[in-house]
């Protein structure tokens, strides 16, 4: 700001604060003003005050507002024109947008009615809210007319204004008895007024008042300049030197400004948690930083479940976000049911679709693998009752808002643990919320749920919120908010040539050329660099040491200095006296004795009767600590829901297929004696039944034309496999799908046989269907550690007179059996042990391979007995390429995967 009012020094200014004269000061921005007051109150503690009148310094916008707010309750009704929340003035702009001929061509008028609030409030800053000008205005700045005119009509009709307008507006009230004046005015850290608040401070002037400038002292600053290889080693640096500083004068007043903060925001808060406070992750406690950008009120967990259950209550949503909202601490009981809701979880995932209704999600919740979650299912649904009875129809927005609360609090928001102070503070901002949401039936007529729910979401993305802590010694800042303060030491990071001075960003909706004209900065480059001058020389004069960094690369580009710092001396890290500050890890394993014990076995388990079936040999053949994690600690990977039907769930469709067919058919001699109408009809039956018990865990999927078209699948399927039968010799199934415990070694599992023949000769036939597109692979069973005993087990178990034992690869287009025989014939294409490929290296007779399968199986149960737990993959990366321990074994961390299977990697 140019030199046109006197000056105060800050020392005066101060004094004259002090002084209780009715000096009132206005500063650019919030955080300008919060220093200038903490700057007053230490002056007048250090005078030996115990206490003082709370000096009157406030941002200029909350300036203007006071004064609206004096004149709307001094002066007759009707005179003040009411104000627009924000949210309000996106309701009309998007009502003026949906009335004019453009409105229908825009793919997102909710994103445009935010565009043209920002235009709307940059062109009553500068003074060039009249109709633009038709010769310099393109169709952009066009449509703005005419929805701007379509917005002024819509607000005056209804005797409001809004934050774009208000210090115009005030600008008349200012003489009116009942609105309070300021004895004195002050303007701190202004670099620029905008034409519509000098209009304002000129109005005060007409009334007598003398306007004087002020600003925080010049320090002569020791400015220096580093440069880091990448963007990360920079604010490793900029970290450890906020800390180094905070440590020599715990006092201090230390700034680091970071020009594109909204883009990095969590990089910068991660980096300087981990530095500044090297405590565990999960210790709770204030930080001794603060960021001047809070976030979006969504992105805080507890309104986004907040939203995710008034989501919930109108219509479908995808299942990780029901997932979140079982699991959530801010549902009735989260915390007291937060074991039985993350089983309810695990379940809810192998049965659901992609997306779930609530009262789905009631009803697949009730499905767990351990207690229920009683209160859970009650909320679900007792939720359910009330979407029924108050969550359909259009409403006006007070009566959604009243919905929406009483639907939180029948899901028992925000759940039953104690909420700490940013928590509280969120909870206070979510329910303001709610009441600006209820505002909007000023200005909006009835509206849906999905309309109701729309609107609400936008208000919270939008709503920006920052919890209230004591002051903090260290503040990162944005551009703007660091304009005018002082500090003791200051950093500001990120100035590349690229980022700094910024690029010329003009809006949109106003003529470029009369942005340019009225001087508003970044309309186009000079204006920018001006700027962008003006405020590198207050960085450099505001504290006693500056420092300005930029990274030399970023990603394959090479970056050089700003031109704006580069002349500025380098320094190194040394001269700067930074340390480098180990980590908590590191600091923690820098100080503690560590002791190597190797854990190789667990405790022989309880009970010798497991659960689980015959996957718990292939789990130890494949790797010890596998079959441990599984099936002792019962440690699974949660599902990943997908589109239709999941492969396994394929599979079973095929065996339930097949199960049905063969047990109405029953013999060869029955099957090549069908008609084929008959055959035709049975097969039809049967996949019918299949599909029905299917339907029973996912209704969702099966019904409809998908139904039909697996119907056909199944009927196709197992019409081919009946060919392959067909072309055996006579045979009578015994048993299909036969449940059996088996026992080896002294440990007993359940087996459940896909299928048993009895052929003519009154030998036993063991078939296992295979529907994957893996091919069978007789070498499976093979070795002292078998990839597949599942055949080998069921022969054993089955007793001496199994004749042959073979996978029926059910695939379309790859249609038969793959197995062995005791004698050839017995099967098609099935061969005794000695004719079998020699690759396969298994015994040449039939008893002395059931011997070695006998010996290989019932070792792998004692290994399991005796609590074996090594990390030991049978085949290296291959055994671990699909395997869903490698979180817990950590074998990758650890080194100790084979060598051969790094290279397979």
């Amino acid at each position: 700001m140019e030199r046109e009012f006197a000056e105060l020094a800050h020392g005066e200014l101060l004094g004259a604060l002090a002084s209780g004269e009715g000096t009132t000061v206005l500063t650019p921005n919030r955080r300008l003003a919060q220093a200038l007051r903490s700057d007053f109150d230490q002056a007048q503690a250090a005078s030996g005050r115990a206490s003082w009148p709370t000096a009157d310094i406030l941002p200029f916008d909350a300036f203007v507002r006071r004064v609206w707010d004096e004149a709307l309750y001094a002066l007759p009704g009707g005179r003040v024109p009411l104000m627009l929340s924000p949210a309000q003035e996106q309701a009309l702009w998007e009502e003026a947008i949906a009335g004019s001929r453009h409105g229908g061509a825009l793919a997102s008028p909710a994103a445009a009615a935010s565009h043209c609030r920002r235009a709307w409030t940059l062109a009553h800053a500068w003074n060039l809210a009249d109709p633009l000008p038709r010769h310099e205005s393109g169709e952009d700045a066009q449509a703005f007319n005419e929805w701007a005119a379509r917005y002024a009509r819509a607000t005056r009709e209804r005797g409001m204004t809004d934050e774009a307008r208000l210090a115009g507006v005030v600008a008349a009230f200012l003489q009116e008895p009942g609105v309070n004046r300021p004895a004195h005015l002050v303007l701190y850290g202004f670099d620029l007024l905008t034409p519509q608040q000098r209009s304002l401070v000129e109005a005060l002037q007409a009334l007598g008042i003398v306007p004087r400038a002020s600003r925080a002292p010049a320090r002569e600053a020791r400015a220096s300049r580093r440069s880091f290889a990448t963007t990360r080693e920079e604010w490793e640096e900029i970290a450890c030197w906020a800390r180094a500083r905070l440590e020599s004068n715990p006092g201090a007043r230390i700034g680091i400004v970071v020009p594109d903060l909204a883009q990095s925001r969590e990089r910068v808060t991660r980096v300087l948690a981990r530095v500044l406070r090297p405590v565990h992750p999960m210790e709770k406690g204030p930080l001794p930083f603060d960021l001047s950008l809070g976030l979006g009120l969504d992105r805080y967990p507890m309104v986004a479940d907040a939203l995710g259950i008034l989501r919930l209550c109108g219509r479908e949503v995808a299942l990780e976000e029901a997932s979140r909202l079982v699991r959530s601490p801010f549902l009735g009981a989260g915390q007291a049911e937060a074991s039985a809701r993350a089983r309810a979880d695990a379940a809810l995932r192998e049965r659901a679709a992609l997306t779930i209704s609530l009262e789905s999600l009631g009803r697949l919740a009730a499905v767990s693998h351990g207690p229920r979650a009683a209160s859970l299912l009650d909320r679900l649904s007792d939720l359910a009752e009330f979407r029924r009875a108050s969550m359909f129809g259009a409403k006006p927005a007070s009566e959604w808002a009243r919905a929406f609360s009483e639907a939180l609090r029948v899901a028992g928001f925000p759940g039953d643990r104690s909420l700490d102070s940013s928590e509280m503070q969120l909870l206070d901002k979510w329910h303001d919320l709610l009441g600006d949401f209820a505002a909007l039936e000023r200005v909006t007529g009835k509206m849906k749920h999905s309309e109701a729910c729309a609107r609400l979401e936008r208000m919270a993305r939008e709503t920006l919120f920052q919890a209230e802590a004591l002051e903090a010694p260290v503040r990162v800042l944005g551009i703007l908010e660091s304009a005018g303060l002082a500090f003791d030491h200051l950093w500001i990071s990120g100035l590349t040539d690229e980022a700094w001075p910024l690029p010329a960003r003009p809006n949109p909706f106003l003529p470029v050329a009369l942005q340019r004209r009225a001087g508003i900065p970044h309309s186009d480059a000079a204006l920018s660099l001006e700027l962008d001058r003006r405020l590198t020389a207050g960085w450099l004069r505001a504290a006693g040491e500056v420092v300005v960094s930029h990274a030399r690369t970023h990603q394959e580009s090479e970056l050089a200095a700003s031109p704006l710092i580069a002349h500025l001396p380098q320094a190194t890290r040394e001269e700067l006296a930074v340390p480098a500050y180990p980590t908590l890890r590191e600091a923690m394993r820098g100080t503690a004795k560590l002791e190597r014990v190797t854990d190789t076995h667990g405790p022989e388990p309880a009970s010798l009767v497991r659960s689980g079936g015959t996957s718990l040999f292939k789990d130890q053949a494949a790797c010890p600590f596998r079959a441990f994690a599984q099936h002792r600690l019962a440690a699974r990977e949660l599902a990943a829901p997908q589109p239709g039907l999941a492969a396994h769930e394929r599979g079973t469709l095929v065996h339930e297929m097949l199960r049905g067919t063969w047990e109405a058919i029953g013999s060869r001699a029955r099957l090549v004696a069908l008609a084929p109408g008959e055959k035709e009809s049975l097969l039809e039956a049967s996949a019918t039944a299949a599909i029905a018990v299917l339907r029973r865990r996912r209704a969702d999927v099966l019904s409809g034309r998908f139904e039909r078209m697996e119907q056909r699948r199944l009927v196709a399927i197992a019409r081919d496999w009946l060919e392959v039968e067909a072309g055996r010799t006579d045979f009578e199934m015994i048993a299909v799908e036969r449940k059996t415990p088996v026992t080896f070694g002294g440990l007993t599992v359940e087996a459940r046989i896909d299928r048993e023949d009895r052929l003519a000769d009154g030998g036993r036939v063991v078939i296992d269907y295979k529907t994957g597109k893996a091919r069978a692979n007789i070498a499976a069973w093979g070795g002292p550690r078998p990839d597949d005993p599942q055949l080998p087990m069921y022969a054993l178990a089955s007793g001496e007179d199994v004749r042959a034992l073979a996978f029926a690869q059910v695939l379309p287009g790859a249609m038969q059996f793959c197995g062995l025989a005791m004698e050839a014939g017995m099967l098609p294409k099935v061969t005794p042990p000695d004719k079998a490929s020699k690759r396969l290296a298994l015994p040449q007779e039939w008893a002395a391979l059931t011997a070695q399968w006998r010996r290989a199986i019932e070792g792998l149960a004692g290994e399991f007995r005796a609590g074996d737990a090594r990390v030991s993959p049978k085949s290296g990366a291959k055994t671990c390429e699909l395997c869903a321990q490698k979180p817990f074994c950590r074998i990758a961390a650890s080194a100790r995967m084979p060598e051969e299977a790094g290279e397979a990697e």
